[in-house]
C-alpha cells in the first residue's frame, strides 16, 4: 500500500467502525434453545457415547455363544536333534527344526448360566444408559429454563431499574428548579441526589446480573459468553390439574431414574445368578487341525505323519477356590439388598419432589395474583404522590418512597411471574416429562 493512501485508508476503517450497525441480539423461544442445548451439549454427548459403548458390550456378550475359532504357529530350533532309545539304539525322533501349525475351534456347551447372566447383564446395561440418557436430556432441560427465566426476570428487572434511576434523574432536576426559586430546602435536593445514587448502583448491579445470566445461558447452549441472545417471553403454560395422588403416579411410572434403579435391582439378580454359575461345570465343544514338520510350511514330517485332526469334549469344574465363590456370592447378595434399598429411597424421594412442586407452583400461583393487586395499588399511590408533590403537599421524601414502592411492587409481580413458570418447568421435571417429542429425542 502507498504511504499517501494509508490515512485514507485509516479513516475509512475508523469511519466504518463506528458506524457500522450494532450487532442486534438473536431472539430464540423457549424451546429452541433446550433444543440447542440438547443437540450440542457436552453431557449429552457423553451419555450417548456410553449408551452406544453399552450396545457395543451387549454386542460382544452375545458374541460369547458364538464358536470360537484360534490359529496359532510356532517355530523352535533346537540345539540337539531329539533321539529316544529302544532297545539299547538310539533312535532319531525329529528334526533340529520343528514348525508347529494349529487351528481350534471351541463352542460353549453349557457355562452353568454364565453365558446367560453375561448376556442379560449386558442388555441391562444398554437399557440403563438409555435411561441415563433420557436423565441427562430432562436435567438440562431444566437447567436451560432456569437459565433462561433468570435471563427473562434479570432482562425485566434491568428494565425496571433503568424506568427509576430515569424518574430519580427527571425528579432531581425538578428539585434542582424548585430549589433555585427557592421553593425547596437545600435537603430535598440532598435527598434526590441520594435517591439518584442509589439507583444508579442499582442500575450497575442489574446490569451485571444480566450480563452474568446471559454467560450463563450461552454456555448451556454451547455459544461464546458474551454473544448477544435474548429470550421471548414464554407463552401461558396450563399446570396439570390432577390431584396429588395421580400426579405422584405418573411420576413413579416415568421417572427415568426410577426405571433405571429397577433395572439396576435386576442386574444384582443377575450379579447373583453369574457368581452361582462357579458351582456348575463347564462343558465345550472342541476341534482341532494341526500340522507339524521341518520347513517353514511343515510340508516335510520324516518322523511321523505330518498332519491331523481331532475332535472332542471337554469338562471344566472347579471344585475348590479357598471361599472365593462364596465370597462373590455373598457380596452380590449384599449388593441387591442395598440395591432394593435405594429403589425404596428414591421412590420417597420422588414423592416429595412432585408434592414439594406442586405445593411450589400453588404459592406461586398465589404470589402472582397477590404481588398483581400490590402492583396496581403501588401505581395508584405513585400516580397520587405526584399530584400532591406538586402541589407541595408532600416532601420529596415521601415522593421518593412511593416510586421506591412502586418498583419493589413491579419487581416482586416479574418475580412471582417467573416464580410461577419456573415451577411449571420444576412440575415437569417431578413427573418425568421428556422436554422434547419422541420423534426429537435422538
Amino acid at each position: 500500500m502507498p504511504f499517501y493512501t494509508l490515512p485514507i485508508y485509516l479513516l475509512l476503517l475508523v469511519g466504518q467502525l463506528l458506524f457500522s450497525p450494532a450487532v442486534s441480539a438473536e431472539t430464540l423461544q423457549l424451546e429452541d434453545a433446550v433444543r440447542i442445548a440438547l443437540s450440542s451439549h457436552q453431557r449429552i454427548i457423553q451419555a450417548k457415547e456410553r449408551y452406544a459403548a453399552s450396545s457395543s458390550l451387549a454386542d460382544a456378550a452375545r458374541s460369547e455363544r458364538l464358536p470360537k475359532i484360534d490359529f496359532s504357529f510356532s517355530y523352535d530350533r533346537l540345539k540337539d536333534q531329539p533321539f529316544e532309545i529302544f532297545q539299547g539304539t538310539a533312535l532319531s525322533v525329529n528334526d533340529t527344526d520343528l514348525v508347529h501349525y494349529q487351528l481350534s475351534l471351541s463352542q460353549p456347551l453349557f457355562t452353568g448360566y454364565a453365558l446367560t447372566a453375561r448376556q442379560k447383564l449386558a442388555e441391562l446395561g444398554v437399557d440403563m444408559a438409555r435411561y441415563d440418557l433420557q436423565q441427562a436430556r430432562r436435567q438440562l432441560a431444566l437447567d436451560v429454563h432456569v437459565a433462561a427465566l433468570q435471563l427473562l426476570q434479570d432482562s425485566a428487572g434491568r428494565q425496571l431499574a433503568e424506568q427509576q434511576r430515569d424518574q430519580f434523574k427527571s425528579h432531581l432536576a425538578d428539585v434542582e428548579a424548585a430549589f433555585s426559586e427557592g421553593m425547596v430546602p437545600s435537603n430535598d435536593r440532598l435527598k434526590a441526589e441520594v435517591a439518584l445514587a442509589a439507583a444508579e448502583q442499582q442500575l450497575q448491579s442489574a446490569d451485571s446480573r444480566l450480563i452474568l445470566a446471559r454467560s450463563r445461558l450461552n454456555l448451556l447452549l454451547g455459544r461464546p459468553q458474551q454473544q448477544p441472545l435474548e429470550i421471548a417471553e414464554p407463552a401461558a403454560v396450563t399446570p396439570p390439574q390432577q390431584p396429588l395422588e395421580e400426579l405422584i403416579g405418573i411420576a413413579l411410572q416415568q421417572r427415568p431414574e426410577l426405571l433405571n434403579a429397577k433395572l439396576a435391582l435386576a442386574a444384582a439378580g443377575e450379579q447373583i445368578r453369574l457368581a452361582r454359575s462357579g458351582d456348575y461345570p463347564q462343558l465345550s465343544l472342541v476341534a482341532r487341525y494341526w500340522r507339524d514338520g521341518n520347513d517353514l510350511w511343515a510340508a516335510r514330517n520324516p518322523y511321523r505323519n505330518r498332519d491331523n485332526a481331532a475332535i472332542g469334549l471337554r469338562l471344566d469344574w472347579n471344585l475348590f477356590s479357598g471361599g472365593g465363590d462364596r465370597a462373590r456370592l455373598s457380596a452380590a447378595q449384599h449388593q441387591r439388598r442395598a440395591q432394593q434399598q435405594v429403589l425404596r429411597e428414591l421412590e420417597d424421594m420422588i414423592r416429595l419432589q412432585v408434592e414439594g412442586s406442586l405445593r411450589q407452583l400453588i404459592v406461586a400461583d398465589s404470589n402472582s395474583k397477590t404481588a398483581d393487586k400490590a402492583l396496581q395499588q403501588a401505581r395508584e399511590n405513585h400516580r397520587l404522590s405526584i399530584l400532591q408533590f406538586r402541589e407541595n403537599l408532600i416532601s420529596t421524601s415521601d415522593l421518593l418512597d412511593a416510586r421506591t414502592i412502586l418498583t419493589r411492587a413491579e419487581a416482586n409481580l416479574q418475580t412471582a411471574h417467573y416464580g410461577k413458570l419456573l415451577a411449571i418447568a420444576q412440575l415437569g421435571y417431578a413427573l418425568g416429562r421428556d422436554p422434547l417429542p419422541a420423534a426429537e429425542t435422538n
